[in-house]
């Protein structure tokens, strides 16, 4: 199998021992840096009490938003 890294495009065989550890150490501040941000964003959803919500709920929300929409423009017509 043939792994290409972006570091002078050389396959992880190719590379020194350095070079492997190096990225390595590059890669787990990437994960740490990400494990991060994934905290924050569910600290900011616990916060906020957000519940995603499945494709049905989704479609008839936004046609029922549509549909008010729709009414307030009439009611402002007349």
């Amino acid at each position: 199998m043939l792994c290409v890294v972006n570091n002078g495009m050389k396959n992880l065989n190719q590379m020194t021992k350095i070079e492997l550890i190096e990225l390595v150490k590059e890669k787990e501040v990437v994960i740490a840096d990400l494990n991060a941000r994934i905290d924050e964003l569910e600290k900011m959803a616990i916060k906020s009490e957000a519940t995603p919500l499945n494709a049905d709920t989704s479609r008839m929300l936004s046609s029922m938003s549509q549909r008010i929409k729709h009414l307030e423009e009439q009611a402002n017509q007349t």
